[in-house]
């Protein structure tokens, strides 16, 4: 499972005019979730699990399920919606699927095109083409990307520029080192950088990067309110010895700045140790909720320092909050090697709901 190993993989340093307003998130129109596995590296066993909330029934291999027992391939890293497309980021397998929705029958496969290597596809998001505003339909698909080997300390990074019309890649802009999960605004693209401690901004009229922004040893991901304010979430650096023990480690933290190619750092919440992961913003862009030291907290935007009190006093691999009813979603990954499970919470965390048993290493939710 690329994501988990990768403190271990890397062994020296690991992760731990006027502004339009961001697009909104849409309330899926039914009741499906789809489930993300990313199975036991090497194996090509990952999978997509589909649920419905109103019968509770669950499909753990919705793209077997609909292509004569295909495989996805090995180790599902995300999957993005845009209308009744699903594009699926796998990652060691080096493609994106692309699948019609609800029933998740293969449409495209996006690899390698001539000389265009996609590399080790992480997170996509979409947009419109150009200077399009806030409410232009999505045209084009931006996945980041790593290159290069963890022992050699990777490569500088990737985001692959896809025309969602063709299924092609269309651009290849370089930005830096394990590039993760970004995010859109106002004609931008806000890339963090989890290898270095940077995120580039990109503009997406040209497709080029106009600045890079100094946040914090291991960005990881990027949100951004409904005001327009933007948040990224640093793990640190932990530093190991060949024997795997560690020799030293930067404390994570959560950062706002500001937007633009010379945005700066406005707010710095920082954390006692490394290890900080799996932000998500709240529906209606009010909290901001993370991982951190085996419990999950959640802390409004408008805070001026962290809590010290967990939301759920609770390890999860994938942690997601339901539109629709603010229900909480939250991935449990045992092993490397055994299959995991998901947990529904009440929007105010408390006992869980229910459980549900899917494949190995499950990492993530969407609502569809």
């Amino acid at each position: 499972m690329k994501k988990i190993l990768m403190s271990v993989l890397l062994g020296t340093v690991a992760l731990s005019g006027c502004d339009p307003a961001p697009p909104t998130p849409i309330t899926p129109p039914t009741a499906g979730v789809f489930i993300l596995s990313e199975g036991q590296y090497g194996a090509g066993d990952g999978v997509v699990s589909a649920f419905d909330k109103t019968t509770k029934t669950l499909l753990v291999d919705a793209f077997g399920a609909a292509n004569g027992g295909s495989r996805l391939g090995d180790v599902v890293q995300d999957l993005g919606v845009v209308g009744s497309r699903g594009y699926v980021c796998v990652n060691a397998s080096k493609k994106v699927e692309v699948v019609s929705l609800p029933d998740f029958k293969s449409v495209a496969t996006i690899k390698k095109q001539g000389k265009v290597e996609p590399g080790e596809v992480r997170f996509f998001t979409a947009g419109p083409a150009g200077a399009s505003g806030p409410g232009a339909a999505a045209t084009r698909g931006y996945v980041t990307a790593w290159r290069g080997k963890f022992n050699f300390g990777y490569d500088a990074g990737r985001v692959l520029v896809l025309d969602l019309a063709t299924n092609t890649i269309i651009d290849s802009i370089t930005v830096g080192r394990c590039p993760e999960r970004a995010t859109i605004l106002a004609g931008n693209l806000y890339v963090p950088n989890s290898l270095d401690n940077t995120v580039s901004v990109i503009d997406l009229t040209n497709n080029r990067v106009t600045g890079t922004i100094v946040v914090g040893d291991g960005p990881t991901a990027v949100v951004a309110e409904p005001s327009g304010r933007l948040w990224v979430l640093c793990a640190g650096f932990i530093v190991y010895s060949p024997s795997g023990n560690v020799l030293s480690s930067t404390p994570g933290a959560l950062v706002r700045f500001g937007a633009g190619s010379a945005g700066a750092v406005q707010q710095r919440l920082s954390f006692a140790t490394a290890g900080p992961g799996n932000l998500r913003l709240s529906p209606d862009g009010t909290q901001l909720y993370y991982g951190y030291g085996g419990a999950q907290y959640r802390v409004a935007t408008t805070a001026t320092a962290l809590p010290t009190t967990p939301f759920i006093r609770r390890d999860f691999s994938g942690f997601a909050i339901d539109p629709r009813d603010q229900t909480i979603f939250a991935a449990i990954a045992p092993s490397f090697s055994t299959n995991g499970r998901f947990l529904r919470y009440p929007p105010n965390g408390g006992t869980a709901l229910d459980s549900f048993t899917v494949r190995v290493g499950p990492n993530g939710f969407v609502f569809y």
